[in-house]
């Protein structure tokens, strides 16, 4: 994290810090805890040389539900214990799924005026959490609301509430096992049917996998 991006995060500190949230240096990214897990807000970076050379940022917001992601980082998709705690259920990125179609979230720090275009930023993301932000928080802070989203689409390998398949499938199809166990079967048939045909030679591992998750999940439940 460079100097401009420090810079803006202790313009951003007032007002998230108001709604809960901290910075956590050792992440970058402010965290707000929740009975399900956590909120987060975080951001990309690109440098570019245009303009003199600027700092691109695109934002991300995530909410993570412990009991679905400790079930799906039992798949061992992500290495190591601590990088598994702060894995999230659905993340949105705004410079690719932008909320309102046509419309650019992304924010924009010039070398020369770093200053200014620092102020403008947090401007820039309180305006957009005030706008959308904070409703998606409240939204995914429902189980049934995850599960309605990654979801839909099933037949999708870009998506808004978490950009990778198969990845999204074990989180669509967790968070339904907790949320509407009676919806399962059918998304695990609907989604290998998908995987046939655009990652054939991964059927069997997503396959699996899938076993590997609703026995993880029957038994997570089980000690509940």
């Amino acid at each position: 994290m460079n100097n401009a991006e420090k810079a803006l995060v202790e313009q951003l500190l007032p007002t998230l810090s108001a709604k809960g949230f901290k910075w956590l240096k050792t992440r970058e990214m402010f965290i707000r805890k929740e009975p399900h897990g956590f909120s987060s807000l975080s951001w990309t970076s690109h440098s570019t040389n245009d303009e003199g050379g600027r700092l691109e940022l695109g934002l991300v917001l995530g909410v993570r539900h412990d009991i679905v992601d400790d079930v799906v980082n039992e798949l061992g998709l992500i290495y190591g214990d601590d990088n598994k705690k702060f894995t999230t259920t659905v993340a949105r990125g705004l410079s690719l799924f932008p909320f309102k179609e046509g419309k650019d979230y992304k924010q924009c720090i010039r070398l020369v005026s770093v200053d200014a275009d620092v102020q403008n930023a947090a401007s820039g993301i309180v305006s957009i959490l005030d706008e959308d932000g904070w409703q998606f928080f409240e939204r995914f802070a429902s189980l049934s609301e995850c599960a309605k989203g990654l979801n839909d689409p099933i037949e999708s390998k870009t998506h808004p509430l978490y950009n990778n398949f198969p990845r999204r499938a074990y989180y669509g199809v967790a968070s339904a096992f907790f949320a509407d166990n009676s919806q399962v079967t059918g998304l695990i048939h609907q989604y290998l049917e998908f995987a046939k045909v655009v990652q054939p030679n991964q059927y069997d591992q997503i396959s699996k996998r899938f076993d590997q998750l609703i026995a993880t999940a029957q038994s997570r439940r089980c000690e509940a």
